[in-house]
C-alpha cells in the first residue's frame, strides 16, 4: 500500500463546481479545495476528469506543498478505503 503523506487525505466528494472540490472527511469537517488546471484525476487507476467526480464518491486528494487549498492530485473508486477504516 502506497504510503500516505501528510499532503493526502481521503474523503467523500461533496460536490464539484467548477474547478472547486468540496470533501467531507472521516470527522465530518468540510475541506475545499481549487483543482488545478493540471492535476491528475483518476477513477479506478484510469484518466477521468475533475467534472466527473460525483457527490458521494470517495477521493484521496493530495494537496500542493506550498498551497494547502491547491489539489494537484485527485484518486477515486475502490481502492480507497471507506471513511471511517484505515488501509
Amino acid at each position: 500500500m502506497t504510503e500516505t503523506h501528510s499532503n493526502t487525505h481521503d474523503g467523500k466528494v461533496v460536490s464539484m463546481v467548477g474547478d472547486k472540490l468540496t470533501t467531507t472527511c472521516s470527522k465530518g469537517d468540510q475541506h475545499c479545495h481549487t483543482v488545478a488546471k493540471d492535476a491528475k484525476v483518476t477513477c479506478d487507476g484510469h484518466a477521468s476528469k475533475a467534472a466527473d467526480l460525483k457527490a458521494g464518491t470517495t477521493v484521496r486528494v493530495t494537496t500542493s506543498k506550498d498551497e494547502k487549498n491547491v489539489a494537484t492530485a485527485v484518486d477515486s473508486g475502490k481502492h480507497i478505503p471507506a471513511m471511517g477504516h484505515k488501509a
